[in-house]
């Protein structure tokens, strides 16, 4: 009877290793600038051909290797990082497996070529499918070359499995990023068919390597995050939301300063940011974790871009304060305030009719009650849209003008019955009416913990769902509490007693219903419920985008908006303003 069960060959067996940790030209390099990192090269050359296919060459100025060492390194799981198991857990080096070499020499074309010290010869090895083909001594400057050509040319299948070469040069392009953003007292150079896609200077500041690797504007917009929570400390930036994007293209995590991958990061992170944010929109992250190397095993993955956290509730929660106390002191502390301001006084009620300017004012929203002030609006000269009035001339020729119906008051415009628009200091200032009013809503809401319901005169009958029935009684205590009073009347169906105030039977059946379905599979977290469902009733109550505001409405809203505690954006993470500043008018104009 014939054996079932055999000892691979050494070739298959690297060819395996091989697919584990390289996938793709970009864990080539990965793993490559990880190896000249850990030799203490300042300044690391990257050189690609065809997106990689062709040719990697990186080049550093490490300490290098004598030939024995360059012979040792092509060999799996030689390694000069540790020497025990308990070495895992105290090193401090990037690399520690000891299988990058070999496992890139096995599916590719390797040339080595290293020299420990200058003007002494160095060894010039190459590697074809795993197999030493020469090993010779050769003139060579301190530090390491390992060149990489027609990678995967013996493993079609894995071949036929890279991307397109801008998807390829995309990857590798993000990865020399990534590494370089973790070590700026580095230089890297990175270039594709001789055409420089990166380059940054060795003992760079943190600032300076983010100017040298994004631009003057994406760091303008990113706030210093610093803090410790217990025995996690993390240091760097994360950006304000005019640069957040549709993908987490932009988020880069270092733990100990090893580049790596991490959902509960970014989650933590995410979370912090609440209502900055609209929804299916990512911030940009470049945050620098430390822990004690005893909480944390990264040895998970032979790419070793994943981590596993000892105790993940405390990094999560570590993450999430310290975030989000430095975005409530960055950016809430610092929000914008209107700077067409108003004098507030509590006075006696004067309607804006009889009023002229520096008169007192107050205000009544069409949908409801509110609580009113007093304004002192003053004037200002020379303000306002003008247009033509009727093409009639006045004795020099010139066009007589009038006001513009749109102007609501000094400086304070309408514009498409939608957005708010106003000059302060040296930038426009353009509100977006309903976003803003949600804004305002949701925080008075949320002062009150949504403790505003009014009874029906007749109760509703609403027939539910299973999953709605459930969900409703699950949380009939927070329902409750947001002005929904309801009983179980038959089968299904409910007797829905009150809605929260402002919302007629009709309306209040349509919120309930639609709180029902928003909670359908969400967090069990009861301040989750209650934010998403004061931020639909908030949306619900404001103001649209076509209703016309009289003057007294406009200049509570934006009264109310500086008052709130996030001004720039609504409940849902969409920005209530846009501010142009005036040297950026300027420059659509030319004059700069």
């Amino acid at each position: 009877m014939t054996n079932r069960i055999y000892i691979l060959d050494e070739s298959t067996i690297n060819q395996i290793a091989a697919g584990e940790v390289i996938e793709r030209p970009a864990m080539v390099v990965k793993e490559l600038l990880e190896n000249a990192i850990d030799a203490g090269a300042e300044k690391i050359d990257i050189h690609l051909a065809n997106g990689g296919r062709q040719k990697i060459q990186v080049i550093d100025d490490g300490e290098g290797m004598d030939r024995k060492d360059a012979l040792l390194a092509l060999e799996r799981h030689a390694t000069s990082k540790i020497r025990v198991l308990d070495d895992l857990h105290r090193s401090a080096y990037l690399g520690f497996r000891g299988e990058a070499l070999p496992s890139i020499a096995a599916v590719s074309r390797l040339t080595l070529q290293t020299a420990r010290t200058e003007g002494v010869p160095g060894t010039r090895i190459v590697v074809e499918g795993g197999k030493i083909i020469s090993c010779e001594e050769v003139g060579a400057p301190k530090g390491t070359s390992v060149t990489v050509e027609n990678l995967f040319y013996n493993t079609p299948a894995r071949l036929k499995f890279l991307k397109s070469i801008p998807a390829e040069l995309t990857q590798v392009k993000e990865t020399v990023t990534s590494i370089a953003l973790g070590y700026p007292e580095i230089g890297f150079r990175l270039s594709h068919q001789g055409s420089e896609l990166l380059s940054t200077m060795k003992g760079s500041s943190l600032e300076d390597r983010i100017k040298q690797v994004f631009n003057l504007e994406i760091f303008r917009q990113l706030v210093p995050v610093e803090g410790g929570y217990g025995p996690l400390r993390i240091k760097g930036f994360a950006g304000r939301p005019p640069i957040a994007r549709a993908n987490r293209m932009q988020q880069y995590f270092f733990l100990n300063r090893r580049v790596f991958r991490s959902r509960l990061i970014a989650s933590a992170a995410e979370k912090a940011y609440g209502t900055l944010l609209p929804v299916a929109r990512f911030p940009f992250l470049l945050l620098y974790l430390e822990l004690p190397l005893d909480q944390v095993d990264i040895n998970v993955h032979p790419n070793k871009m994943e981590v596993r956290f000892r105790d993940e509730k405390e990094v999560y929660r570590g993450v999430f304060h310290i975030l989000r106390d430095c975005l409530q002191t960055e950016v809430v502390a610092k929000a914008w305030t209107p700077g067409y301001r108003f004098k507030l006084r509590q006075t006696e009620k004067a309607n804006y009719q009889d009023s002229g300017p520096g008169r007192e004012t107050t205000v009544s929203w069409k949908n409801g009650q509110r609580e009113t002030a007093a304004f002192t609006f003053q004037e200002r000269e020379n303000t306002g849209v003008l247009q033509v009035a009727e093409g009639k001339e006045a004795p020099d020729g010139q066009k007589i003008f009038k006001r513009d119906p749109g102007l609501l008051s000094p400086g304070i415009f309408s514009l498409f019955r939608t957005y708010l628009l106003f000059e302060e200091e040296d930038r426009v200032v353009i509100i977006d009416q309903h976003a803003a009013h949600e804004r305002v809503i949701y925080d008075q809401l949320l002062k009150k913990k949504g403790r505003c319901g009014q009874a029906f005169l007749t109760p509703v009958p609403v027939e539910l769902t299973d999953e709605q029935l459930k969900i409703a009684e699950k949380q009939k205590e927070l329902l409750l509490e947001l002005g929904f009073e309801f009983d179980l009347f038959s089968g299904r169906t409910i007797l829905l007693r009150s809605a929260p105030l402002g919302f007629s039977p009709g309306e209040g059946e349509d919120l309930f219903l639609s709180l029902l379905s928003e909670w359908s599979g969400g967090s069990e977290a009861r301040r989750d419920y209650l934010e998403s469902a004061l931020s639909l009733i908030a949306c619900k109550q404001a103001v649209k985008a076509g209703d016309s505001l009289t003057l007294d409405e406009a200049a509570e809203l934006l009264r109310d908006l500086r008052k709130t505690t996030l001004p720039q954006t609504c409940p849902h993470g969409r920005p209530t303003m846009v501010v142009l500043e005036r040297s950026e008018i300027e420059r659509m104009f030319k004059r700069r």
